[in-house]
C-alpha cells in the first residue's frame, strides 16, 4: 500500500474531506492541511487560533478540528502551521522548511498538492519527483491571470510530473497552453459537498426563489441573470432572485432590489445559511462568464437542487442538459429567461432533475466512490 502525503489547503476542505474519506480505505494518506491567521476559517475549519510559530503539528494539537472525526481519522491529519504576518516572512519559510523535513521523513510515495506552490514553499520542489498535483483552475480566472499567479502556476508545471484536471473541456487547452505532454495529465472531477447533508440549515424568511448564490465577482455574470429576471418578472410578477454571498457587487443592482425583483444578501455565509437559502430556492443559476468547476454545483446537488450554468469551462460535464438542470450560452439573458421560464413552468421536470442528481452524483458514477478509484489509479502509476 503506497503512502500518500496529501497537502491542501482549508480553502478546499469541502472537496477534500468526502475524497479522503474514500481515499483511506485505499491507501496510506496523511493529510497535511495549511492554515494561516486568514484561512482559519473556511469551508468545514473553524479553528478559533493558530499557533505563535510555525511548523507541522499534529491535529489532536487543535481541538476545534475534532470535529472533522466524522470524515477522516485525525491521527493520520496535520496542520502545517503558517504563523507569518505575510506570505514572505521568515515564520513561513521556517514552516515550509519544517514541512519538508517531515515529508522527508515519513518516506512518502507520493506528495499530492492542490494548488501551485507559492513563495517560500518552492524548496518542496526539492521532492518534484514525487508529486502529483490537482489543477482546481486549469485556466485561471480572467480575474486571477497575474504575473505573480503565471510565475507560480509556470513553476509547477515545469517541476511537477504527474497533473489532475476535474473536468474534460479544459484538457486540450491545457496540454496545449502549457505544452504538458498528455501522459502527465490524468481526468478526475468533483461531487457533491456531503458535508451539507449534515449540516442543520438556517432557514432564511423566503421561499420559493430562483438563487444565485457563492462569491460575487464580475466574472459570475450577475448582471446578465437580473437582466433575465427582469424579462422573467414582465409575466410573472410574483418570482424572485435571491443573490446571496459576499464580494463586492460590480454593477448598479438598486433598480432591481427597488422594483423588488431582487434579494441581495451581501455577507460571508455559514454554511447552515449556505443549506438554508438552497433548501428553500427552486433551483440555483450560475450564470458565469468563465469558470473551470464549480462548488455551488457541487453544494446544489447535495442538496438536491437542479441547476441552470452556462457552457463555459467544465460546467457543462457537470450539469448534464435537461438530466441535472439546464445548459444555456454565457452572456445571453435572453437564453436565461428562457431556461429559468421552462424550470419554473415545469415543476415536473424540476422533480425528475432531482431525483436524477440524487441517482448520478449520490450513489451513482459521479460519486466520490468513483473519483476515489480514478485516485487510485493515479499513484499506482508512479
Amino acid at each position: 500500500m503506497k503512502k500518500i502525503a496529501y497537502l491542501s489547503s482549508s480553502v478546499f476542505a469541502d472537496c477534500d474531506l468526502p475524497l479522503l474519506h474514500e481515499l483511506q480505505e485505499r491507501a496510506d494518506v496523511t493529510y497535511i492541511l495549511q492554515v494561516s491567521e486568514k484561512t482559519k476559517c473556511r469551508t468545514l475549519i473553524d479553528i478559533k487560533e493558530i499557533k505563535r510559530h510555525g511548523g507541522v503539528f499534529p491535529a489532536t494539537d487543535y481541538p476545534d478540528l475534532q470535529s472533522l472525526s466524522k470524515y477522516i481519522d485525525l491521527s493520520k491529519v496535520y496542520v502545517l502551521n503558517m504563523s507569518g504576518s505575510h506570505d514572505f516572512s521568515l515564520g513561513n519559510l521556517w514552516a515550509s522548511i519544517r514541512l519538508l523535513f517531515f515529508l522527508m521523513r515519513h518516506r512518502f510515495d507520493v506528495i499530492q498538492l492542490t494548488w501551485p506552490l507559492r513563495y517560500g514553499m518552492f524548496i518542496l520542489y526539492l521532492l518534484h519527483r514525487r508529486m502529483v498535483l490537482t489543477m482546481h483552475d486549469p485556466l485561471p480566472h480572467s480575474n486571477e491571470d497575474t504575473m505573480l499567479n503565471r510565475l507560480h502556476r509556470n513553476m509547477a508545471i515545469r517541476l511537477v510530473p504527474h497533473f489532475i484536471l476535474l473536468n474534460h473541456g479544459q484538457l486540450k487547452d491545457f496540454i496545449s497552453i502549457y505544452n504538458v505532454k498528455a501522459s502527465r495529465v490524468h481526468e478526475s472531477r468533483l461531487s457533491i459537498y456531503t458535508h451539507l447533508l449534515d449540516t442543520k440549515p438556517q432557514m432564511p424568511q423566503s421561499s420559493g426563489y430562483v438563487l444565485f448564490i457563492g462569491r460575487i465577482g464580475e466574472y459570475k455574470g450577475i448582471d446578465y441573470l437580473c437582466e433575465a429576471m427582469h424579462t422573467i418578472r414582465m409575466s410573472r410578477p410574483d418570482e424572485k432572485l435571491v443573490v446571496a454571498g459576499s464580494g463586492k457587487m460590480y454593477f448598479d443592482a438598486e433598480p432591481y432590489i427597488n422594483e423588488g425583483l431582487l434579494e441581495l444578501h451581501n455577507r460571508y455565509l455559514s454554511d447552515a445559511e449556505l443549506a438554508g437559502f438552497i433548501t428553500n430556492a427552486l433551483f440555483v443559476v450560475c450564470p458565469y462568464i468563465d469558470a473551470t468547476q464549480s462548488g455551488v454545483i457541487m453544494s446544489a446537488f447535495a442538496l438536491g437542487k437542479p441547476v441552470i450554468a452556462t457552457a463555459t469551462g467544465g460546467l457543462p460535464e457537470m450539469v448534464e442538459d435537461g438530466r441535472h438542470g439546464l445548459i444555456v450560452p454565457p452572456k445571453d439573458s435572453q437564453a436565461l429567461a428562457e431556461a429559468i421560464e421552462k424550470l419554473l413552468s415545469d415543476r415536473q421536470l424540476l422533480s425528475q432533475m432531482r431525483e436524477n442528481i440524487m441517482a448520478d452524483y449520490h450513489q451513482g458514477k459521479f460519486s466520490w466512490h468513483d473519483i476515489a478509484d480514478q485516485y487510485a489509479s493515479v499513484y499506482s502509476a508512479i
